[in-house]
């Protein structure tokens, strides 16, 4: 773990002024705290029933959220993380109780981590800290809530076909069942509409 780098914190910078303009006082504060770091692929940087204590941006890589069923105690994946995108558990993070989430690097991974302490004492201290932490939270349960609404509203080739972008994006980075979790839908089907839209069937 080292100091972040210039090119690094430009990238982290850019990504959080897509949500709040950023005062100069407020970004010398913040890099004065964060750090670079790499995981190798197969790291849970995240256990469910701990406490996050680390904020993660992904600057390189790809990561899963699992979530594990309380009766059948089956892990299953909920989410995918790509890079410039921020790591945390919902609910977990923010209220400070235990994450009913693990977090699994699928890929070797470069991030940029703050610790928790240290972004609630910005917090404290500068405004648009705790705006862009609400807009960025606000933004990820959105697009959380619409994966729920499309696999509880929609046909598994509708689901598809929407969200083809990204199921393009991982297929060939990972299993093909954590895709099919993710998606709500079995691996074989997946499977299916994978070789039939691909043949352009």
């Amino acid at each position: 773990m080292g100091p972040i780098s210039d090119e690094s914190f430009l990238i982290l910078i850019d990504f959080m002024e897509g949500y709040v303009k950023l005062g100069v006082k407020f970004k010398l504060a913040l890099r004065s705290v964060l750090h670079e770091t790499s995981y190798k692929k197969g790291a849970r940087i995240l256990s469910s029933g701990s406490v996050q204590h680390n904020i993660w941006f992904l600057l390189d890589g790809l990561a899963r959220e699992i979530r594990v069923h309380p009766d059948t105690f089956e892990e299953n994946t909920v989410w995918f993380w790509f890079s410039g995108s921020f790591l945390f558990s919902t609910p977990g993070l923010f209220n400070r109780v235990p994450s009913e989430s693990t977090i699994e690097l699928l890929e070797d991974c470069r991030v940029v981590l703050i610790s928790y302490q240290d972004w609630a004492r910005l917090k404290e201290v500068f405004g648009e800290n705790e705006l862009v932490t609400e807009k960025i939270r606000g933004g990820y349960d959105s697009v959380r809530q619409q994966l729920g609404d499309d696999i509880r509203n929609l046909s598994t080739d509708q689901r598809y076909l929407k969200h083809e972008p990204v199921l393009d994006n991982l297929f060939g980075r990972t299993q093909l069942r954590y895709v099919a979790e993710y998606m709500g839908m079995s691996p074989d089907r997946l499977g299916r509409l994978r070789r039939k839209y691909n043949n352009g069937a």
